[in-house]
């Protein structure tokens, strides 16, 4: 038996029953038990066929390397002979310049061929192309047999059937690698992980770095732990525990963020709890109302406009509670301004008119009162001040002004009960103000005595004069003596007052005369 002979007949154990020739395999049952058993003889085929690789290079592709144009030469006249045995073939004619061409043709399609091998090997060729595969093996194999009986036009035929065949099987990665993701993620749909994991762990012995195959063999490895949060969770939500579905659906999207059903889930309780939310504010709102707990109800509704921001519902509710509890402060600021005027407290009166009125510019009537109330409280303190100080009326001027006030308060209609003491006690003011005052002055007989606003009253040891309350003064001039200066005062309550004024200090040049 033949070198190459050995070889197909190593190439013809690779096991092709097994395998379907059209499409990559279904994961059912039954071809999961027929891959497990065929797991030993695939473990033979590819060792087979590296040794028939191997034993191709050393039989005939190292030759080639060694072989000269003289030894076809030398060989010419056995081209034209005829081999006894009727299998073999007839040699083709060449010269040798022509041969030497064949040969490294064929050498390059042979190279191309071989890498093809090589690239499909890497890509577990013989689990969903094996029967394909196969047949370009064995093409290789005819065309390395016609190669070595010289016959190079039959080589290069063979060597380009294997290529092309082995094209068609690498064109077919893509569908293949393809069909098994998808076969993947039917079987996740199904909550299969085995079916799963094994369709995505063949699209990666394809093609090793296939990013959904990644992907869904590790969402097939959790497959089973999700599917068990993913029920207990649906058990939770059927029970009315919201809160205990929503963690268990959460656990489920952290395995597998794609977990089927969870994310929809967790959306849905999500919009169940906040619709839950937002009634129950509403609720709280509707019960504050009702007990006219406007400050209670304003933040309840408030807080189911956080939860839904364009609830009209919450939001016309919420502007009625605010209106009403604007309202009821410039009410509570109008009651307050009224009831201080009652008392005659304009300084307070004011303020809560000037309050009601910052609260809602357009209110009737405050603006005025609060100017009003402003007058008044200016009036009272003008009365006091002249009540206070009786003795400034005295001065012509603070008498004058003091009447215009009294006038003033005299005009207002319906005065209250302080106004009217206020009228009554100033008007005694003005009136004692005026009445003169009987004092008696007393001197040295020797002393010039002069009592501003009144005038020079001369000497004289005793002295009476009457005059209107207020303070006054009084200087004594003498010659040769110090003047004397007494400041007092006139009250409506002293009577027969005292005031001594003499000049008794001499100075200091005269009393050296």
């Amino acid at each position: 038996m033949s070198a190459i002979e050995q070889e197909k007949q190593v190439g013809s154990n690779i096991p092709i029953a097994s395998v379907d020739r059209d499409r990559a395999p279904d994961f059912d049952d039954e071809s999961r038990a027929q891959a497990s058993a065929n797991l030993k003889r695939v473990a033979i085929v590819s060792v087979s066929v590296v040794l028939f690789f191997v034993l191709l290079t050393v039989i005939f592709v190292l030759p080639r390397f060694v072989q000269t144009d003289q030894s076809v030469a030398d060989d010419g006249a056995e081209a034209s002979a005829v081999v006894a045995d009727d299998s073999t073939q007839v040699a083709e004619v060449h010269d040798p310049t022509e041969a030497a061409v064949w040969r490294r043709t064929n050498q390059a399609r042979l190279e191309q061929a071989l890498a093809l091998v090589t690239h499909l090997k890497a890509r577990n060729v013989t689990q969903w192309a094996a029967v394909e595969f196969e047949a370009a093996i064995n093409a290789i194999s005819v065309g390395e047999k016609a190669y070595t009986e010289q016959r190079y036009e039959a080589a290069q035929s063979a060597y380009a059937e294997a290529i092309e065949s082995l094209q068609r099987i690498a064109a077919r990665t893509e569908e293949v690698v393809s069909q098994a993701v998808d076969e993947g993620f039917l079987e996740i749909a199904s909550r299969n992980s085995t079916a799963a994991a094994a369709a995505f762990e063949f699209a990666l012995s394809i093609e090793h770095e296939h990013e959904q195959a990644k992907a869904g063999l590790a969402r097939a490895r959790t497959l089973d732990q999700v599917t068990a949060l993913v029920n207990e969770a649906e058990g939770y939500e059927d029970l009315g525990n919201l809160d205990a579905a929503l963690q268990r659906y959460g656990e489920a999207v952290a395995l597998d963020g794609q977990a089927a059903g969870a994310t929809s889930a967790i959306a849905r309780i999500k919009q169940v709890q906040l619709e839950a939310r937002f009634k129950r504010a509403m609720s709280d709102g509707f019960a504050a109302l009702e007990a006219k707990k406007l400050t209670r109800a304003k933040s309840a509704f408030a807080r189911a406009i956080k939860i839904r921001p364009r609830a009209q519902e919450a939001l016309d509710v919420l502007e009625q509670v605010e209106n009403q509890i604007l309202a009821n402060r410039i009410s509570q600021h109008l009651r307050a301004a009224i009831s201080s005027a009652q008392q005659e407290k304009w300084v307070e009166s004011a303020a809560q008119y000037r309050a009601a009125v910052k609260l809602d510019a357009d209110l009737d009537g405050a603006a005025t009162s609060a100017e009003r109330a402003t007058d008044r409280a200016k009036l009272d303190r003008q009365l006091e001040s002249m009540i206070d100080q009786p003795h400034r009326l005295g001065s012509n001027a603070v008498h004058q002004e003091a009447q215009t006030i009294l006038g003033t308060a005299r005009s207002i209609t319906q005065p209250g009960p302080r106004l009217s003491q206020q009228i009554n006690r100033l008007a005694d003011a003005i009136k004692i103000a005026r009445t003169p005052i009987a004092i008696t002055l007393v001197s040295d007989n020797a002393t010039e005595v002069t009592l501003y606003k009144v005038g020079p009253l001369g000497r004289f040891e005793r002295h009476s004069v009457s005059i209107i309350p207020g303070r006054y003064v009084v200087v004594g001039r003498r010659n040769g003596f110090r003047d004397a200066r007494v400041e007092f005062e006139v009250s409506p309550d002293h009577h027969d007052a005292m005031i001594t004024v003499r000049c008794e200090e001499k100075l200091a040049f005269e009393s050296d005369r």
